[in-house]
């Protein structure tokens, strides 16, 4: 199907699919999900919307945070026709399923990617590595097709994707085979977590806002070791506070494991939801009775935003460790335990 593509500032998406998705389904009402930072387009996003499908639709744009989606929730969006998700691809552990959601596409298209691909070529000869695989977000796949495609005719060996990473998902089988894992995404959220998983390979960041191009181990050296540091020192606590998520971020099967695990311990624990997990709500509800805690939502939650709070803040993977006694001074091989 032939794209019609429109700007929503530095980032395209293809209104024909937004079109189809409307039409196809009927929907008269609308929720809009866009990420943070793009919420502005939303009246120029309603203009084109209601210019190609009639002035009879009630579009709402959705304000609450969309960092992901695993943020979705059925709840708060059940009483529209249609959600058009936009910029994020579908959550793999999501515990929501719905036909009425449509994951857009959000491509960046401020980079100069000739530039950035020959600085790319040239980091990956200086390392010798010739097999290569290649990770990126939602925002640049069409960048990363063109990497791969330029990669492959320069002589490098392209042995796996480009494929998806979220903030805590990423494709465990993508360094097995390479020389170096490429992460295309901005700052270094994607690629240190990518560095975290697949610590014995080299994983190089091209950044297509800034279009440097680095090795993160030097950055994820420093991550982990700080994040052994929280480990060890939640090894005192004698009481958890387990941070239970809502919406696709809400784990059932992972707070019981971790209240079988503490109640085996004789370790006390208490449960706290929160939709939203700042350091200004960590210290409202904090207690001296609680020694640490743990994020069942977002891990990225735990590693970033909360890294520097005066108390452990864990991971799951990295609670359990800690809860099971297991080694502390070796890393979890991923953020998120898995269901299975």
């Amino acid at each position: 199907m032939t794209e019609e593509l429109v700007r929503l500032g530095d980032y395209e998406l293809d209104m024909g699919r937004v079109v189809r998705a409307v039409l196809e389904s009927r929907a008269r009402r609308i929720l809009v999900q866009l990420p943070e930072g793009l919420k502005r387009h939303y009246p120029a996003l309603l203009k084109c919307i209601k210019e190609r499908v009639g002035l009879d639709v009630e579009v709402y744009l959705d304000a609450s945070p969309a960092y992901g989606s695993c943020l979705i929730d059925l709840e708060s969006t059940g009483s529209y026709d249609l959600v058009l998700h936009v910029g994020h691809d579908p959550y793999p552990y999501a515990t929501y399923s719905s036909s009425k959601i449509v994951f857009l596409d959000l491509e960046y298209v401020g980079s100069e990617p000739e530039s950035t691909i020959s600085k790319l070529k040239r980091f990956l000869r200086s390392a010798s590595a010739v097999r290569v695989a290649i990770v990126t977000t939602n925002q640049h796949k069409k960048l990363s097709k063109m990497i791969r495609s330029e990669l492959e005719s320069d002589g490098f060996s392209v042995v796996a994707g480009p494929a998806v990473v979220l903030g805590c998902y990423v494709p465990l089988d993508m360094g097995i085979a390479a020389d170096a894992i490429v992460v295309v995404a901005g700052g270094f959220f994607h690629a240190i977590g990518v560095g975290m998983v697949a610590r014995n390979s080299l994983v190089v960041r091209v950044d297509p806002y800034t279009r440097d191009v680095s090795d993160v181990s030097r950055e994820v050296y420093r991550f982990t070791s700080r994040r052994l540091k929280k480990m060890a020192e939640a090894l005192e606590a004698r009481s958890w506070g387990i941070l239970v998520g809502t919406a696709g971020q809400y784990r059932p099967w992972l707070v019981g494991r971790l209240v079988r695990l503490l109640s085996e311990r004789d370790l006390n624990y208490y449960l706290y939801v929160a939709p939203v997990l700042t350091a200004e709500v960590l210290r409202n509800l904090d207690s001296p009775e609680v020694g640490a805690y743990v994020v069942t939502s977002c891990p990225r939650v735990a590693v970033d935003d909360l890294s520097d709070f005066e108390k452990p803040v864990l991971t799951p993977s990295e609670a359990l460790r800690v809860i099971e006694r297991l080694d502390v001074g070796e890393y979890p091989d991923s953020f998120l335990e898995k269901p299975y």
